[in-house]
């Protein structure tokens, strides 16, 4: 057995996926005994859903989510601003609300359409490296020797601790009730709103379904140095009244959660045969629906890495990058959001007053909704840093995410997919335009005329040739105008199955 996924969240489901979709066997163990009902993360961004429809799953997530349009600040039942969100460039433009229970459960039928079954009641709980590759001792007494192992099993991995991986954490400090709740509002307030009072925000965010579900986030930070007792609707109701839209009506609540944020990250992702992603990998407070697209792109970036590897014979240097482009992410991410954290928080009257207006301001700038759009889609993701990044000039660069254009009769990303590389050539000789597909690798050659909106995207100008690689997570590995480059490359993305390069 090549894989041996714990965990069964997102990220556990969505690299196995990954991994079925290239033909490497694997299974997926989790300690729990059957699906969580519980929501916990919501908001799956632009860019795990291009990822996800790769995998043939995001139109479905897209039918039956909630898609957020903007945010109100609040006091009272008075709008002090409207931050609508600006659609970026995507075939995915929006953040689609799903309840975490309810995306897993997608997941999985997908997963077992591939022949793979979510093993409940599996707990491990000692991983080591073997002669063979990594033994995993569960808890019934049994071993399971696996080529790889990923740990994808939460904020509390047995596999990182086992193994041995630092994982540094630390308290914000704060408190949230987390509540799903049929609420009756005085006032519209769209499909999100914050009210940011005197002691810390609460939020409210819509729900798929009935018109009347919300999500509900209170701060509770001030409370907190005593045992806080389980939310009650009524104990829901009064605060609502106290610090968000007076009169509304709590008509009935469902999942409740305590939530102690805390910041933490890796010291590595990978020791040996072993990697970690998702929750094992990276913790942070919810600000911005980050996390569990962290954890999904996680997956995506290590699973084709290690499908490549297993299936078609890669260097098995590949897997070195994992760690080098998903950590820098991961940093980035926290930073941000643990600014977002504190400006949420202040408390000091003065301090509240100044973020007030600022925000005031931004709902006003269509620069600042835009960019604030963009910022949460995960579009930008990069990994400049991380690959050769010595082409220059206009249009997307190595590491950067390969944009969507119009291609034929479909588009470019209708094209790209888990298990093959893509080559885009952008040709100047070429009288037609066509896709010739092989093993691990598809070619595109973009005809000497037409396709003027991909040639703009792409920043290449009529008569000249450039060769585009897009690795199978989407994002470009090399760029450059020589076939010769290209040749050298291209094995070590696709290892002996050299297409028809």
């Amino acid at each position: 057995m090549s894989v041996l996924i714990c965990g069964a969240g997102p990220t556990g489901l969505v690299a196995a996926l990954v991994l079925t979709a290239n033909g490497v066997p694997c299974r997926v163990i989790e300690k729990h005994t059957g699906p969580s009902a519980s929501s916990r993360a919501l908001g799956l961004q632009a860019r795990s859903m291009e990822i996800l429809s790769g995998l043939g799953v995001a139109d479905e997530i897209a039918r039956v989510s909630y898609r957020l349009t903007g945010a109100a600040i609040m006091r009272g039942t008075k709008k002090l601003t409207q931050m609508d969100w600006i659609p970026p460039s995507s075939p995915y433009p929006h953040t689609y609300v799903l309840p975490q229970s309810g995306l897993e459960r997608i997941l999985r039928t997908h997963v077992s359409q591939q022949g793979v079954e979510v093993e409940w009641g599996t707990e491990l709980v000692e991983a080591e490296h073997g002669g063979s590759g990594v033994d995993a001792h569960l808890a019934d007494g049994s071993t399971v020797t696996t080529q790889w192992l990923i740990g994808a099993d939460g904020a509390r991995s047995r596999v990182r601790d086992s193994i041995g991986i630092p994982f540094h954490q630390d308290s914000t400090g704060e408190t949230y009730y987390l509540a799903d709740a049929a609420l009756d509002l005085p006032v519209d307030i769209g499909d999100s709103a914050m009210w940011l009072g005197p002691q810390g925000p609460l939020m409210l965010m819509r729900m798929p379904g009935d018109s009347r579900t919300w999500r509900v986030f209170i701060d509770v930070s001030d409370r907190s140095e005593t045992d806080l007792p389980p939310m009650t609707q009524e104990m829901l109701a009064r605060l609502l009244t106290e610090r968000g839209p007076q009169g509304t009506e709590v008509v009935s609540m469902g999942w409740t959660s305590i939530f102690r944020t805390r910041i933490g990250l890796a010291a590595r992702y990978r020791d040996g045969n072993v990697f970690i992603a998702g929750d094992a990998a990276h913790i942070f407070p919810p600000f911005g629906g980050q996390g569990m697209n962290l954890g999904i792109q996680d997956a995506m970036n290590l699973g084709w890495r290690l499908s490549s590897v297993v299936a078609r014979g890669s260097d098995a240097r590949l897997l070195a990058a994992y760690e080098k482009e998903r950590r820098v992410v991961a940093e980035a991410t926290i930073r941000d959001v643990n600014a977002r954290r504190k400006v949420f928080a202040l408390r000091n009257p003065l301090a509240r007053a100044a973020r007030d207006a600022l925000l005031r301001i931004g709902g006003r700038s269509e620069r600042a909704r835009r960019r604030a759009s963009l910022q949460n889609s995960q579009l930008q993701t990069t990994y400049r840093d991380a690959v050769d990044h010595s082409a220059g000039g206009p249009g997307p660069r190595p590491g950067d995410r390969a944009p969507d254009a119009p291609f034929l009769n479909s588009t470019l990303h209708q094209l790209l997919g888990p298990d093959h590389v893509t080559l885009v050539h952008f040709s100047p000789s070429a009288s037609r335009s066509r896709v010739d597909r092989s093993a691990g690798a598809y070619e595109v050659t973009v005809a000497s005329e037409g396709h003027e909106k991909l040639r703009e995207t792409y920043g290449v100008n009529t008569g000249q040739e450039c060769f585009v690689i897009v690795r199978p997570d989407g994002h470009i590995e090399h760029r450059g105008s020589q076939r010769s480059t290209v040749e050298s490359v291209m094995p070590l993305l696709v290892g002996n199955r050299k297409g028809s390069m």
